[in-house]
C-alpha cells in the first residue's frame, strides 16, 4: 500500500511540473519586466489563429492572409509564470479563414490517378472504421500498390507536405506517420492526399499546381491496413478543417461505393 501511494504522489509531482507543451511556432519572449507571446505563422493560405483563455472562457481571432509574425499575447512578470502560460491558454494556428461561408459545390474534381487507370473504392464515406467525424466524413480510398501515380484532383497551391515516414500500421498510433500533402484551393477549400511512400511526394511547399498533375506515389504509411490512397476536400471552419462532399469525374461522392471500380477514361 505505501509503495503504491508513493508511485501515485510521484506521477502527481510529475504531472504538476511538467511544462505544457507549447505549439513550435510560438515563442516566450522576456523584456524588462515582460513577457511577450509571439507567434510566427508559416501558413501560406489563408490562415487564422486561435487564442483561448481556459480560465475565462474568452476566445480571440487573428485571420491571416500570408505568413506573418506578431506578439499575441503580454504579461508583467508578476503576473504569470512562463511555466503556466501554456496551461491558461491554448494557442493554435487553423488552415483557412475563420469567416469562410460559401465554396464553389458545383466544382467538377478529377479523378486522383492517370488517364486509362482504374482503382477499386476501398472505403467510401461515412464508414464506421476511419471515415466518421469532422475531419474524415467525406474521405475516399482507393486501393493502389505502392508506387501508383497520384494526380491533383484540383488546382491549387501546396501549403504542406509530410514526407519522412516509413512507418504504417492499422493501429491509431500510426495516424500521425502518414505521408500528406495538403493543397488550398481559390475558393477557399482545401483538399488532402495521404499514405504516399517515403518521399513519394514529388511536388514542394508553395508549388502552383495543376489538375490532373502528377503530384507523388501511393504507399502505406500512417493508419492503413493495406496500401491505398486517402484523399479529402475540406472548408474551413472555426474549430478546424471538415471535409464536405463534392462532385468527383462528374459524380456526387455519396455514389462512390465500397468496391466501386472508378475508371478515369
Amino acid at each position: 500500500m505505501k509503495k503504491l501511494l508513493f508511485i501515485v504522489l510521484y506521477l502527481m509531482i510529475i504531472s504538476c511540473s511538467k511544462e505544457e507543451k507549447r505549439p513550435d511556432y510560438v515563442t516566450i519572449n522576456l523584456e524588462n519586466d515582460s513577457i511577450y507571446i509571439e507567434v510566427i505563422n508559416p501558413v501560406t493560405s489563408t490562415s487564422f489563429l486561435k487564442i483561448e483563455n481556459l480560465d475565462n472562457g474568452e476566445t480571440k481571432i487573428l485571420d491571416f492572409d500570408k505568413p506573418d509574425t506578431l506578439i499575441v499575447l503580454k504579461f508583467h512578470k508578476s503576473e504569470i509564470d512562463t511555466a503556466e502560460i501554456f496551461k491558461n491558454y491554448k494557442i493554435k494556428i487553423n488552415y483557412g479563414s475563420s469567416v469562410f461561408t460559401k465554396y464553389d459545390s458545383l466544382y467538377n474534381y478529377g479523378l486522383p490517378f492517370l488517364k486509362g487507370k482504374r482503382f477499386r473504392v476501398l472505403q467510401g464515406q461515412n464508414s464506421s472504421f476511419t471515415h466518421n467525424g469532422q475531419v474524415s466524413s467525406y474521405a475516399i480510398d482507393f486501393k493502389m500498390d505502392i508506387g501508383q501515380e497520384v494526380c491533383a484532383i484540383r488546382e491549387g497551391v501546396v501549403v504542406y507536405v509530410k514526407n519522412d515516414s516509413d512507418e504504417g500500421g492499422s493501429g491509431k498510433e500510426y495516424k500521425s506517420k502518414a505521408n500528406s500533402t495538403l493543397i488550398f484551393h481559390n475558393d477557399g477549400t482545401f483538399s488532402q492526399y495521404a499514405h504516399f511512400k517515403k518521399n513519394g511526394i514529388i511536388v514542394k511547399k508553395g508549388d502552383t499546381i495543376k489538375k490532373g498533375q502528377l503530384i507523388g506515389y501511393s504507399g502505406n504509411t500512417g493508419q492503413s491496413t493495406e496500401p491505398h490512397l486517402h484523399f479529402v476536400v475540406y472548408k474551413p471552419t472555426i474549430n478546424g478543417l471538415a471535409s464536405i462532399p463534392y462532385i468527383l469525374d462528374s459524380i456526387p461522392t455519396n455514389k462512390y461505393k465500397t468496391g466501386r471500380i472508378a475508371t478515369n477514361n
